[in-house]
């Protein structure tokens, strides 16, 4: 056997010497074959029992390298350069239309490429962004300018905790009339055309119950069981106004925490620019003696509600704030602000940036 074995192999050798181009030319054969083989399966679907729908976007002026890195990303296709190889031989990495689409990892890559090329598969939603601090009033305006509701005010008359308490937890303990000034999460949405003011609420409310759900509960119930969700994102909304700076926002929210705790009031200006309806570089005396339980110069205490829609950051800041025992800040005119202890500080503070800026 071993013999065999011995003299196959050196039967084989003998046929290669004496055969080189007919040897190579079947290596050659086999490569390609293996090559092909590869090729096909790259393109085949990266999991065809996967279904699901996946948005995906193709933006303005990228590559067909940096779609390919995309696709493969998110799970979509299972080589980048099979793909861009692919779509080159076939003349489609020209075709490709930016745009957002619906893909699955279910799809092959010519399947994928097909439904790139033709701008009647793409998503026709509108690109909303909600900004951070946005009032009910800012995101209705929004709404409108992209052609999604007609009517701000209706808008504004159906955001009403009782409207949707029914669906959310959460809601449930809201005051009596209470808006869902504040729980309309700022982010941004892909939202679709035609639809009624409930809907694209409703879209904003189940954002913000996946942050309140994943992000906030557990650390409320442990840490501060006193407070109702309803006030948490009270003081986060006065805390998104007045912070400007991400590291001063645990530390703004400790001092109104501070305040809350020795009866004082927070003497918070966002809470009168909400009143105001508009933002003053400085408030005066007289809107100081604005007769509002959103006066925070006049009342102790949280105001009714919210001012506006806090972003993560400021939610996270509210129920995990800055271990200080400072009482007063005041703005440096930069973006920062200077902490205090004592009132005397805090006089002290403000003159120094007073002369500072003369």
């Amino acid at each position: 056997m071993r013999y065999k074995l011995k003299y196959s192999g050196q039967s084989l050798i003998k046929y290669i010497k004496s055969n080189k181009a007919q040897a190579l030319f079947l290596i050659a054969i086999f490569l390609v074959l293996i090559i092909a083989i590869w090729f096909k399966i790259s393109l085949s679907p990266k999991d065809p029992s996967n279904k699901a729908a996946v948005e995906f976007e193709v933006k303005k002026g990228e590559t067909a390298q940096e779609l390919a890195l995309n696709l493969q990303s998110k799970g979509l296709i299972k080589n980048d350069t099979i793909f861009i190889l692919y779509a080159k031989i076939k003349g489609l990495d020209i075709k490709i239309k930016s745009g957002r689409y619906y893909l699955s990892p279910s799809m092959t890559v010519g399947e994928i490429l097909n439904k790139l090329i033709d701008e009647k598969n793409s998503i026709n939603d509108v690109r909303v962004t909600i900004p951070e601090g946005s009032t009910l009033k800012d995101i209705a305006n929004i709404l409108k300018d992209k052609g999604l509701i007609n009517d701000t005010a209706e808008f504004i008359s159906y955001a009403k905790a009782q409207n949707f308490k029914d669906k959310y937890d959460f809601l449930k303990d809201f005051p009596q009339d209470a808006t869902l000034e504040g729980f309309l999460f700022p982010d941004t949405y892909f939202l679709p055309k035609d639809r009624s003011v409930e809907f694209y609420i409703d879209v904003f409310l189940k954002q913000f119950e996946k942050i309140y759900k994943t992000e906030l509960s557990g650390i409320l119930e442990e840490k501060y069981p006193k407070y109702s969700i309803y006030q948490i994102v009270t003081l986060a909304s006065i805390v998104e106004k007045e912070a400007k700076l991400e590291s001063e926002r645990p530390i703004i929210a400790a001092v109104f925490y501070n305040r809350l705790e020795k009866g004082m009031p927070l003497q918070s200006c966002a809470t009168i620019e909400f009143l105001l309806d508009e933002h003053k570089e400085k408030l005066s005396f007289d809107d100081l003696k604005i007769n509002s339980p959103y006066n925070t110069y006049k009342n102790t205490g949280l105001p009714p509600g919210p001012i506006g829609a806090p972003g993560l950051s400021s939610l996270l800041a509210t129920i995990s704030p800055a271990n200080v025992d400072y009482l007063y800040f005041v703005a440096k005119g930069d973006g920062s602000h200077i902490f205090t202890k004592t009132y005397a500080d805090h006089l002290n503070a403000q003159e120094k940036i007073e002369s500072s800026n003369n």
